[in-house]
């Protein structure tokens, strides 16, 4: 792996962590911090060549099947993103919230020299392990950075550049890093600026993507400044228990709605809409006008009722947020959460679990039954015990 002379490197990472030299740029400040962790207290050596720890293949896979959730709602941001830097010579990673890489896009002619610079599925960019790069960094500060070539403790990575952006769950917990690296890139620091904001805008696609995943058996509202944009790119996702009180909210709708950050709220604080007309079975076909009750600024929003199905029935998997954040309404499918009933956990599972049944068997009930290994007997008294609604009769 090419890298610059070793001596030269180490004189240059000592000089920032005594003071007599400073990085440049707003980042400066967090290189510096990381180069003294990295020296004194893990104890590793700037001067080292050898590549990243690399994953074998069933500890991979074991990390891959934890972040099963995580990994199909950033699979098609990962290929956008890759198509929109692949030119400038870039490859794409996905990173656990260890810092391991569980994902990745690289030209395949290419794939050879971004595997020998270590950058490839399975390699570990834990700060502990790798010193300053740009997984490390974001992992343990939450805020995106560039770090460019020699910016990076070890030489073996001084030849790389690496965007990073983090990624949040639900409740603002860090799932993962986004990375866009390049083996060689040019020497002009500020020719990284375009790719750090491609990258942090992926990033936030990849967190809604996930929200609305992990989210599936909540309402979720869908809202954006502009009525044009709410269905294809919504800014603001919050999503809503049976009792109407937001229960999870996007990065957006957190910086926008300063009530988010204290959870939960009623939506009737949150909005001068009342939560009838903002839950109507109607309503929710067209879009809602409404504002913000501490701004004053206007919206525009549609609800997304609770989608059973979503939460992989036939896996047997639940969305890693679910089981702390979501309660799946047993009110009818055109009931809002307000008039919802408040459910047992036992009992929202069973109802999210036959309901996937009969979406998937198009409410034959015969199909259903079959499916979830009962009689249809037992299958109409459930249907009837959990006010299960066909959505023909709503």
């Amino acid at each position: 792996m090419p890298y610059v002379p070793s001596t030269r490197h180490i004189d240059r990472i000592c000089n920032v962590i005594e003071g007599r030299t400073r990085r440049p740029g707003a980042d400066g400040k967090r290189l510096a911090s990381s180069y003294k962790r990295s020296l004194e207290q893990y104890h590793l050596d700037p001067g080292a060549t050898a590549g990243p720890r690399i994953l074998t293949v069933p500890e991979l896979r074991d990390v891959q099947h934890r972040e099963e959730s995580f990994l199909r709602a950033s699979g098609q941001c990962l290929s956008r993103l890759h198509e929109m830097v692949r030119e400038a010579d870039y490859c794409v990673m996905l990173t656990d919230a260890q810092g391991v890489t569980i994902d990745y896009r690289v030209d395949k002619d290419r794939r050879h020299d971004f595997k020998r610079a270590g950058l490839y599925l399975g390699s570990c960019w834990s700060e502990s392990e790798e010193g300053t790069c740009g997984v490390a960094t974001v992992l343990l500060d939450g805020e995106p950075i560039t770090v460019h070539r020699s910016d990076h403790f070890r030489a073996a990575f001084t030849t790389l550049t690496c965007s990073a952006s983090p990624i949040f769950g639900l409740h603002g917990e860090l799932l993962g890093v986004l990375d866009a690296s390049a083996v060689r890139s040019p020497d002009d620091r500020e020719s990284q600026r375009l790719v750090n904001h491609i990258v942090r805008q992926s990033a936030l696609l990849i967190e809604d993507a996930y929200f609305l995943t992990a989210a599936a058996d909540c309402w979720v509202l869908l809202a954006h400044r502009n009525r044009h944009y709410v269905e294809a790119q919504p800014e603001i996702l919050i999503a809503i228990d049976p009792r109407g009180h937001a229960i999870a909210a996007n990065r957006r709708a957190r910086e926008c709605i300063p009530a988010l950050k204290r959870l939960p709220r009623h939506v009737s604080e949150l909005f001068d809409v009342p939560p009838e007309r903002l839950f109507d079975a109607k309503a929710n076909r067209g879009l809602v006008s409404l504002r913000l009750n501490e701004t004053g600024s206007p919206l525009f929003a549609r609800v997304r009722a609770p989608s059973a199905a979503r939460l992989s029935r036939r896996s047997g998997a639940v969305p890693r947020d679910a089981s702390k954040s979501v309660s799946t309404s047993m009110s009818r499918e055109g009931d809002g959460p307000r008039n919802a009933a408040v459910v047992s956990d036992a009992d929202a599972l069973e109802r999210s679990r036959i309901v996937g049944a009969l979406n998937e068997a198009k409410w034959r009930t015969d199909v259903a039954a079959q499916a979830l290994g009962m009689s249809r007997a037992t299958l109409y008294r459930r249907i009837a015990k959990l006010r299960i609604v066909p959505p023909h009769k709503c």
